[in-house]
């Protein structure tokens, strides 16, 4: 019977306080929102693979641009200014109504705030848990339509004004860089002064052949010549030869000329060359620098008119039925079965302890009016008293 009443008392000892927390506890709602991330007007589909032998297109890095928009979803500002747009008092009415209230509001709200990818798609869900569906619905519409406000003013204000100064700076880069080339070259344009190079370089080579050339013939008129003045009789060859010995001379003299005009040419070109090739590849870089933020800037000017037709929220939050929380039947049935456990082991740890064999020393200690005395500790033989 006392193991009985020590099972109740257990069972009751146990229940009690599960039933009364059970009671205390409030269901907890989930209100969500779809927000749903395309290319272009494209929605964006990721088959498995291993489903289906369909392939979606490449997205490129549009995955990382989702990961980049949900890190700009999961900001504690879009939290605090959904509490402001419902109401702190609305939203957790036992905070004050002070900045330190709204801090620890907003702190609170950001722990039941769960943003999270589909799998096999490009759309988010935002999920918002309170213990009012109502609320719950409101907060979780107003957190999207803060992301919704916030993502304006940065792809829009901030985008155009960035991209702007940046398209302004690198045109008047570009023009700087048009300027140094006239100043060095005498036209903005470097991409003739390669070939005239390799042009004064084949005419070195070639006034060095005919140079060669007029000097071998010159040195054959000067040997005829000379054979014409040692025989009587050919001194109208000899005339000749001279005539002809000053004609290869004038041109020998002509051929230096060039040749030494080329020279000089050449290393102008060898001097001028790697400072006009550095600010040619500053120039096609600059315009290709430009083309791109020229190409940035129509594009945002494009994302403002089309109001973000790439971000869609395809389901707006919506005050739920069903709490997401256990019922209060199933807890109540849970603290049942653990109470009914705790008694169950009160009551075999009783039944263990109750038939465990007394040992004779254990009979002794319980015999009626009998006192047992220890030995005495100074370790003498005398034998301890026994006194009745």
């Amino acid at each position: 019977m006392k193991r009985i009443i020590l099972a109740i008392v257990v069972f009751g000892a146990v229940l009690t306080p599960l039933v009364f927390a059970i009671k205390q506890s409030q269901p907890t709602f989930e209100a969500r929102s779809l927000v749903s991330f395309a290319l272009g007007r494209e929605y964006v589909y990721v088959p498995d693979p291993s489903l289906t032998d369909i392939r979606a297109p490449n997205a490129g890095d549009f995955q990382g641009f989702v990961n980049a928009e949900m890190l700009l979803l999961d900001n504690p500002k879009l939290v605090r200014e959904a509490i402001e747009t419902v109401g702190l008092n609305r939203v957790f009415p036992d905070m004050p109504d002070t900045e330190a209230g709204l801090v620890g509001a907003t702190i609170r709200l950001d722990e039941n705030t769960m943003i999270e990818l589909i799998t096999g798609s490009y759309v988010v869900k935002v999920s918002v848990f309170h213990t009012n569906p109502i609320i719950a619905a409101e907060l979780v519409n107003a957190l999207v339509s803060a992301f919704l406000d916030h993502r304006r003013v940065m792809y829009t204000e901030r985008e155009l004004t960035t991209i702007t100064a940046r398209l302004e700076k690198a045109q008047q880069e570009a023009e700087e860089i048009d300027s140094a080339l006239v100043e060095l070259l005498g036209a903005p344009d470097a991409t003739g002064l390669q070939i005239e190079y390799e042009n004064s370089v084949r005419d070195e080579v070639e006034l060095n052949t005919e140079l060669r050339d007029a000097r071998l013939n010159m040195i054959s008129l000067q040997q005829r010549k000379t054979s014409f003045e040692n025989r009587l009789g050919f001194e109208a060859e000899a005339l000749a030869a001279e005539t002809e010995i000053e004609e290869a001379q004038s041109r020998i003299s002509y051929l230096e000329e060039e040749y030494r005009e080329t020279q000089a040419h050449i290393a102008q070109l060898s001097d001028i060359m790697p400072r006009a090739r550095l600010l040619q590849a500053r120039q096609e870089a600059q315009t290709s620098r430009i083309a791109e933020l020229d190409l940035r800037l129509r594009d945002a000017r494009a994302v403002e008119v089309s109001g973000f037709d790439n971000v869609r929220v395809i389901e707006e939050g919506t005050p739920p039925i069903n709490p997401v929380s256990m019922s209060e039947k199933a807890q109540l049935a849970i603290a049942i079965v653990v109470a009914c456990i705790a008694a169950f082991a009160a009551y075999m740890m009783a039944v263990l302890l109750g038939s465990r064999p007394r040992s004779p020393r254990d009979e002794d200690l319980q015999a009626p009016g009998v006192t047992v005395m220890k030995q005495s500790p100074r370790g003498d033989d005398r034998p301890a008293h026994v006194v009745r």
